[in-house]
This record gives C-alpha cells, structure tokens and sequence, in this order.
C-alpha cells in the first residue's frame, strides 16, 4: 500500500462559528466544508467552517521560467 502524502502549514482557516472574522460576501475564497473537503467557492452558513483567500500567482516568476499558459496572457 502506498503512504498518503501531503503538506499543510502556512495559513490557518478562519472559523467564523468560532469568532473569527466572518467570509467576504459574494466573493471567491477557499473554503473548507462540513465533510472536511477544501473547496473553491462563496461562503454559506449551512455547509461551510472556515474559509481562506486564494493564493495569489507570482507573474514575475512565472514570466521570467516562461511557465504562464496561453491561456493567462
């Protein structure tokens, strides 16, 4: 059987339900829902714990490795 891998650090979730500030309204973050799956979305009360921005893109690297798809530009 192969080992499951992954990397977590960096940024905590906020959890409104637990005081921390509440999710931008009507805005695209990424949140973690009741089942425990992160997700990409707009925040609701019924299915969601916590939430996260997005992370931003580095443009300057990606343009000086030549990496950005056509698709970005």
């Amino acid at each position: 059987m192969t080992e499951q891998r992954y990397l977590a650090g960096g940024q905590e979730f906020n959890y409104p339900h637990a005081g921390d500030p509440p999710a931008p309204e009507s805005t695209k973050l990424l949140l973690l829902t009741t089942g425990g799956i992160c997700t990409t979305g707009t925040w609701n009360n019924n299915w969601c714990l916590g939430w996260l921005p997005l992370p931003k893109r580095n443009m300057e690297k990606e343009d000086a490795n030549n990496i950005r798809t056509n698709k970005d530009t």
